[in-house]
């Protein structure tokens, strides 16, 4: 639930587009953290260790897209006002593959997952476990994505978003572009 480049997707895509595409991100950002939960379970933090180019690797792919994504808001052309609200963005499928992309290119979520599982989780994991856990990973992040989406797609704060899309758009890029960068010098 922490602010990084998922919420910064699940909250510009549920400002600027409709309530499906919201879900479709949704999806796509619970299926990524349930993916990293599975491979965390299946051994991350071990892989890490013994290869650490795997990580520098990771890091180079995440940063690299953030950086992609924040350069594809910076040159997306701002719309005319009434086309705003009428034409949403992403369709669908184009939402979950940004959300499942966009989660799957945080290495430090693959790596907090590794270190939390390693850490918490007994050696000898039953199949329930390996189950339960990205099971219940995806369904906490999906819902937690739908309620901002709820709460974005609302009137009054579409209505902000609308009024300031072009300098909030160049903040949420911005951050993004931080964010790549941080991961691609760290």
């Amino acid at each position: 639930m922490s602010p990084g480049a998922s919420f910064l997707l699940a909250t510009r895509v549920a400002l600027s587009s409709s309530f499906s595409t919201s879900l479709g991100v949704a999806i796509g950002l619970g299926g990524g953290a349930m993916i990293f939960a599975l491979i965390a379970l299946s051994g991350l933090h071990a892989l890490l260790s013994v290869i650490p180019a795997l990580h520098t690797v990771l890091k180079v792919l995440g940063g690299g897209y953030l950086l992609w994504s924040a350069a594809k808001i910076l040159l997306q052309k701002p719309r005319a006002r009434a086309n705003d609200s009428a034409i949403p963005t992403l369709t669908f499928t184009q939402a979950l593959f940004s959300g499942l992309f966009t989660q799957l290119s945080n290495p430090n979520t693959a790596i907090v997952f590794a270190s939390l599982f390693t850490t918490l989780l007994d050696h000898h994991l039953s199949i329930t476990v390996y189950i339960t856990v990205p099971v219940m990973t995806f369904f906490i992040d999906f819902v937690w994505f739908t309620l901002v989406a709820l709460i974005l797609s609302h009137s009054l704060p579409r209505c902000f978003y609308l009024r300031g899309k072009v300098t909030i758009d160049r903040i949420t890029a911005g951050i993004l572009g931080l964010l790549g960068l941080k991961l691609l010098l760290k």
